[in-house]
């Protein structure tokens, strides 16, 4: 059995809601920003919202990317949190993380969107679980 660890809401600041989304740039500027070029670390870990907690040495373990390095800092970027929750959703073929830890993290993933409707002042910013789309 897959040992698993979703990662709780933490206090990351939102980046700018038109922010632009690439994970593979993200995840590259993470690793450099937390120190983890080596191999995974904790503050790498906070930057995701599940990993593998029995292989957690291992980079292909963090599933979820959420965050990039904007303007020297660790943020969360909107349209990320977009993307994960479609995955959640479905899209993309979805996600082999466990049905049990996709359920958690849909819970983590909906205060996000509770956060970005308030901060942005737009209470249209609705999970897809809960309104049925992303917008």
């Amino acid at each position: 059995m897959v040992s698993a660890a979703v990662t709780p809401m933490n206090d990351f600041p939102l980046a700018p809601r038109r922010t632009r989304w690439d994970g593979d740039e993200a995840e590259a500027a993470i690793r450099a920003k937390t120190g983890a070029e080596d191999a995974p670390n904790a503050a790498y870990r906070d930057c995701f919202f599940w990993h593998d907690a029995d292989a957690a040495d291992r980079y292909g373990s963090y599933k979820l990317l959420y965050c990039d390095v904007i303007d020297g800092e660790i943020a969360v970027v909107p349209h990320a949190i977009f993307a994960v929750a479609g995955v959640l959703d479905g899209a993309r073929g979805g996600t082999t993380i466990p049905q049990a830890d996709q359920d958690e993290i849909k819970t983590v993933v909906g205060e996000w969107y509770v956060k970005m409707a308030e901060e942005f002042g737009d209470a249209s910013i609705v999970a897809p679980w809960a309104a049925g789309k992303i917008r």
